[in-house]
């Protein structure tokens, strides 16, 4: 299209922003690893004279070619068998990122927009296979995404990852998470919509966080010396890892107190979650009963780069980042930037 800076003819090929498809995966790969000036400086030391603005008009373009191609991927979902037969486990979190606005009005002087800043956070899923062990298998199947959308917005990226995979001829699935209610009222959505035989479904509230809610518990409780409340956290710590839960519960129970809010707020989250505490049966399944997989996933694609200090982004590009990365540290780009090239040259 003449006068536009336009070329179909190009894009069919994967120039991207005007740069080759080698060109446009190497200035990517780093432009996610660390900002875009360090980026520009590691191009340097390899032969290539690319600047910070450059290896972020280029990583910006390949990131929003890839959300279009991921909106294509879930108008026209292909389905596989991946999953069949594997034990997985699935588990959604929560980060944190600054999200720049620009406010209405009028340039500064020097030519800005005044802008806001505000915290946004970022929702991330992780499938990934288990061992014999009910540990996350080495080299075994694997997928990560995210968005700075709404609970049903990564609820949807979900559902179409778990059925293209073909979860629902999976051996065991296994939900973990912290007992976010926007985590935990949507798994019997997920299950719904993929399929899942509920009989092959396990849920488990992350043993750690537990911990944290019965620590609570003794700091609420009165107790003669620091040894009696130390003894008494750790039994009730055993009973929460061996015991039925209705056995914990009703030892639990016998620490209420009329007017103690917080021991009967924590008996309440603990019997909501009754169903997704039997840590007994989870072990003896092999099952998880920690969620370090999805706050790994966290830590490592958004708090060590997207939730960088003093790092702002628009809302479209922190969007792009955190699918490009998602990709990049499941060990899924090769794959992923395939897919990406032929989706653009058909």
């Amino acid at each position: 299209m003449a006068g536009t800076g336009r070329f179909p003819a190009l894009l069919l090929l994967g120039v991207l922003a005007g740069a080759s498809p080698a060109l446009c995966e190497d200035v990517t790969l780093e432009g996610l690893r660390d900002s875009y000036e360090e980026a520009s400086n590691a191009l340097r030391l390899r032969g290539r004279d690319i600047s910070a603005k450059r290896v972020g008009t280029i990583s910006r373009a390949v990131g929003h070619a890839s959300l279009k191609a991921r909106e294509r991927r879930l108008a026209c979902l292909r389905v596989s068998n991946e999953a069949e037969g594997k034990r997985l486990a699935v588990a959604m979190d929560g980060g944190r990122v600054i999200i720049r606005t620009n406010k209405r009005g009028r340039k500064t002087a020097k030519g800005y927009h005044t802008y806001a800043a505000d915290w946004r956070e970022p929702k991330l899923f992780i499938i990934y296979e288990l061992d014999a062990e009910g540990r996350k298998m080495r080299k075994g199947l694997e997928r990560c995404d995210g968005t700075i959308g709404g609970p049903e917005d990564i609820t949807r990226l979900l559902v179409a990852e778990l059925r293209a995979m073909g979860a629902q001829n999976a051996k065991s699935i296994t939900f973990l998470g912290d007992g976010a209610k926007w985590i935990w009222n949507r798994i019997d959505q997920i299950i719904e919509e993929v399929g899942i035989d509920r009989a092959r479904v396990s849920t488990c509230l992350d043993y750690y966080h537990a911990v944290e809610h019965l620590a609570r518990v003794a700091e609420a409780k009165t107790f003669a010396s620091q040894i009696e409340k130390r003894a008494w956290l750790d039994n009730m710590k055993k009973l929460l890892k061996k015991a039925p839960p209705a056995v914990f519960l009703a030892e639990l129970a016998k620490s209420r107190r009329r007017g103690n809010a917080v021991i009967r707020r924590e008996y309440a989250y603990f019997k909501t979650n009754m169903s997704a505490i039997d840590y007994a049966r989870l072990s003896r399944e092999k099952q998880p009963i920690g969620s370090g997989a999805i706050e790994s996933a966290v830590r490592r694609i958004v708090n060590l780069r997207i939730k960088g200090a003093g790092t702002f982004w628009k809302l479209e590009n922190a969007e792009a980042a955190l699918h490009l990365r998602c990709q990049l540290k499941t060990n899924n780009w090769s794959m992923f930037y395939a897919d990406l090239l032929n989706g653009l040259a058909a």
